[in-house]
């Protein structure tokens, strides 16, 4: 798998999590439209029913739900997480489009930057919206050229110190402690 394969794998992971988070702020969003209704009609009714003859206990329990369906609001901040999420989702998928507009190596490398920049900023995403992609990526030909070759190198580096690493005679190693006698067991 090379740079094709990558470059179509990165448009698809920008592409699936812009689409997650695209998701989750449509859900904020309609949490904070159901909130804000409910707070419109509690406090409507709670108006209404100053305004009417009826037990002073009623438009005192409604302005409490008015007021705790303020107070969810403003703890849960719908409206904030929406636009978080609707940021990192434009973000995702600007990624994704400047990638399939690529046309250089040079900007191939900064995307892949600025894409590994966003999963380390990106917002929580619920277990329910996150879509695994079957993604299979690989290093790039260079470093696995690079890697090849510094493993090359650590394989001759090993023979050649097998090749010269002195043989401990019998005789020497019955002179010393039991420690060298272990040693040279493991030399011959």
């Amino acid at each position: 798998m090379g740079i094709h394969a990558n470059w179509a794998s990165f448009v698809e992971m920008a592409r699936t999590k812009a689409d997650s988070h695209g998701e989750v702020a449509q859900y904020w969003d309609t949490v904070h439209n159901t909130l804000n209704m409910m707070m419109i009609f509690l406090s409507a009714t709670t108006t209404l029913c100053t305004l009417l003859p009826i037990n002073a206990y009623v438009p005192a329990a409604l302005g409490a739900c008015t007021t705790i369906t303020s107070a969810i609001s403003g703890f849960m901040a719908p409206s904030d997480r929406r636009q978080t999420q609707m940021e990192a989702s434009r973000a995702f998928r600007a990624l994704m489009l400047k990638m399939v507009r690529c046309e250089g190596e040079r900007e191939y490398e900064e995307l892949w930057k600025e894409y590994n920049k966003e999963l380390l900023g990106e917002p929580f995403l619920p277990k329910r919206y996150k879509v695994k992609a079957d993604t299979n990526l690989t290093m790039s030909p260079e470093f696995s050229l690079l890697i090849l070759k510094k493993e090359e190198m650590v394989a001759v580096s090993r023979a050649s110190i097998h090749r010269y690493t002195p043989a401990v005679p019998k005789e020497e190693s019955t002179s010393f402690d039991g420690e060298f006698n272990e040693t040279s067991k493991l030399i011959s």
